[in-house]
């Protein structure tokens, strides 16, 4: 577990004051996600950085191991909407109380202290600290003690996250609104009861398809699951879909070439075309690129030369690379000029 960098005896107050405060809560708002200009006071791209790799570091140090972990994304709009319900300061708005918002799929972890008491990291440090009264094996807290904000924290299928802060005036002491959106949201009930965060066992050995990869930094415990990364280290163009247990890439009709890149015109006049090979596979009786000329048989036209020496295509031949390959293969070294 992450401890943060202070003192034992200020660790201690901390831990105190989230339990006499009692201002912290991991509950819903609408995700009105719409892009705004960034707001006063917002968290800069270092601090983000930070409080998402915390985030990341410790849902990859739960205990019992999780099997199907998310990955945290960063995500600037519900930073934008973290930030927005900061500046509230703990103020409770209509929309917050309908029933309405609760089905919606952003869930929250707010905590108000007195500014300067403590920094973002070590407010999601204690966060993650509830887990110490949390008992995945009876899927329970312990009596009298809050465990939302860990359970939000470590809530496998939340893959976004943003976070904001505000400084607020409540009389003559400055307050400072700690507030970090999730997506999906956690801390969902059946008959009355939350469930357990995530499922335990071996790390990743539960990620779905979608998110088959495994991501362990050098700081992790344990891995989390994510969006594989393409270790064929290329793209396809025009549409194509790679494949990446081959590396290949699948083209779309009229594309062609390693990456697509390659547009086929061609027409078959007297054949059907062959996608794969941008070629004309001709019906019997025609040759050429495009089918388009009239063989008559015996075929006394020259398909193939090796050193000089013509060869003829047989009709069985669907290609002219195939063709041009088995020539290669089952011509005897007589006719290449050897003795």
């Amino acid at each position: 577990m992450l401890h943060p960098e202070t003192s034992p005896g200020r660790g201690h107050l901390l831990a105190v004051l989230l339990a006499l405060l009692g201002t912290a809560w991991a509950e819903v708002w609408p995700p009105q996600l719409q892009e705004q200009a960034p707001m006063a006071g917002a968290l800069n791209r270092k601090e983000s950085f930070l409080l998402l790799s915390l985030h990341n570091r410790l849902r990859s140090w739960v205990q019992p191991p999780a099997a199907d972990m998310r990955r945290l994304d960063w995500s600037d709009s519900l930073a934008q909407l973290a930030q927005a319900r900061a500046a509230l300061c703990g103020t409770p708005t209509p929309s917050l109380a309908s029933g309405l918002w609760r089905t919606l799929q952003v869930g929250w972890n707010m905590q108000l202290l007195p500014a300067g008491l403590a920094s973002f990291v070590e407010v999601v440090s204690l966060w993650f600290a509830e887990g110490q009264r949390y008992s995945h094996a009876a899927g329970e807290c312990a009596r009298n003690a809050t465990c939302t904000h860990y359970m939000q924290l470590v809530w496998a299928t939340s893959s976004q996250l943003g976070c904001g802060r505000h400084l607020c005036s409540a009389g003559q002491a400055a307050i400072e609104a700690f507030v970090c959106a999730y997506s999906p949201r956690g801390n969902w009930e059946v008959n009355g009861k939350t469930i357990v965060p995530y499922k335990k066992g071996a790390w990743c050995s539960l990620c779905t398809a979608s998110v088959s990869g495994c991501f362990k930094a050098w700081d992790h415990a344990g891995g989390l699951c994510e969006v594989p990364r393409n270790p064929c280290r290329m793209s396809c163009q025009n549409h194509g879909r790679l494949n990446i247990s081959t590396c290949h890439c699948h083209c779309p009709p009229g594309y062609t070439g390693r990456y697509c890149q390659v547009r086929c015109s061609l027409q078959c006049v007297h054949g059907r075309f062959r996608e794969e090979e941008c070629s004309c596979v001709c019906d019997i009786g025609y040759g050429g690129a495009q089918c388009a000329t009239k063989v008559h048989f015996p075929f006394h036209t020259c398909d193939l030369r090796i050193d000089g020496d013509c060869f003829m295509v047989s009709s069985e031949a669907d290609t002219y690379y195939r063709a041009r390959m088995k020539c290669q293969v089952t011509v005897t070294p007589s006719f290449l000029g050897t003795p």
